[in-house]
């Protein structure tokens, strides 16, 4: 199994390349930033990224003019590209959800003069990055050892939901997803209550509509006008600060009701895709909710199946706090294994 330094910021003295002289350039795009850095696998057969660099989407109109930019700050010329992307891939092209951007391996080859260039579904990395970082890099939220020689799920809460199963086989085959794009399934009458709310404002109520950075807001707008409360406007951060500071705050409810509805998309992903081997999650927004998760109703709700309730009770589910893990698993994609 490939070893990887995955804690901490990446370096900023790039080394000689494992790749001769050309340069491997990944990236992870969501759609709220996009991180650029440089890679290499090291002599001992560590995947190390350098010039790590983010930029909000919001200030470019297409991605080459991030790689552009990048380029330019750097005065680098990479041979390789892997890059991850919050969107569907359909043959060689990236259509991403929740931002006008198409991006192909073609334009990129042809753009930048790239002898290989690879774009892929973000929770595609996620998964493969997750598969290499060292235990830990988790937290355990229900123990147990993952076993990738069954069906694993990876997901998680960022800009938007992603979804994906990790396949066993030799080598491990990858299912992107577009799961969280599933209609939200409330598991109680709060979550029932926001869900009615939300019925008659989005023409579509998805999990990701309430399990994402905005899905965190539009879930404390809705409670906030359930408990007749006063909606401060929070953003997502804001809300995580207030339960912090606040253990009786509405903000303090919402974080703890959407941990508790992460519980039950993740076991709805469990019995979904029969990932026996077990559950990850990633995702920008699920390190700042961690540690809400064990006061939450999370392990119930993914537990709590019905007759289908044996299937999940061993299954076990850890959660990625290690940094840059879908730039990793971009990586490992292109980068030659150590021999």
């Amino acid at each position: 199994m490939v070893r990887v330094i995955s804690k901490g910021q990446p370096s900023k003295k790039p080394k000689s390349s494992g790749q001769g002289k050309g340069l491997t350039l990944v990236g992870d795009i969501g759609g709220t930033n996009c991180r650029l850095a440089l890679a290499e696998r090291s002599s001992s057969g560590d995947i190390e990224l350098h010039h790590s660099e983010r930029y909000p989407v919001s200030e470019f109109k297409h991605f080459n003019d991030v790689v552009a930019r990048y380029l330019e700050t750097h005065k680098v010329s990479p041979t390789v590209g892997a890059f991850a992307f919050a969107g569907p891939k359909f043959d060689n092209e990236i259509r991403m959800t929740n931002l006008n951007w198409i991006v192909s391996e073609q334009e990129l080859r042809k753009t930048f003069g790239l002898k290989t260039a690879v774009v892929l579904n973000d929770f595609v990395a996620m998964a493969n990055g997750a598969t290499v970082i060292p235990d830990d890099g988790f937290d355990v939220i229900i123990p147990g050892k993952v076993n990738y020689n069954k069906p694993v799920a990876v997901l998680g809460p960022g800009t938007g939901m992603g979804l994906s199963c990790i396949l066993p086989g030799r080598p491990l085959r990858i299912i992107p997803t577009e799961g969280g794009h599933t209609a939200f399934a409330p598991g109680n009458k709060l979550e029932a209550d926001v869900l009615n709310y939300w019925s008659s404002r989005l023409p579509f109520v998805s999990a990701e509509s309430l399990l994402s950075g905005p899905g965190l807001v539009r879930l404390h707008t809705a409670i906030c006008a359930i408990m007749d409360g006063p909606d401060n406007d929070l953003s997502a951060a804001e809300i995580v600060s207030s339960a912090e500071l606040n253990a009786k705050s509405i903000a303090r409810i919402t974080v703890n009701r959407f941990c508790s509805m992460l519980g039950g998309f993740s076991g709805n992903a469990a019995v979904t895709q029969g990932a026996s081997g077990g559950v990850i999650i990633g995702g920008g927004v699920s390190r700042h909710i961690a540690k809400f998760i064990p006061e939450s109703d999370f392990v119930s709700r993914f537990k709590d199946r019905g007759p289908g309730s044996w299937y999940v009770q061993d299954i076990p589910v850890r959660l990625i706090q290690a940094n840059f893990v879908p730039l990793y698993g971009a990586a490992a994609f292109v980068l030659t294994p150590a021999k």
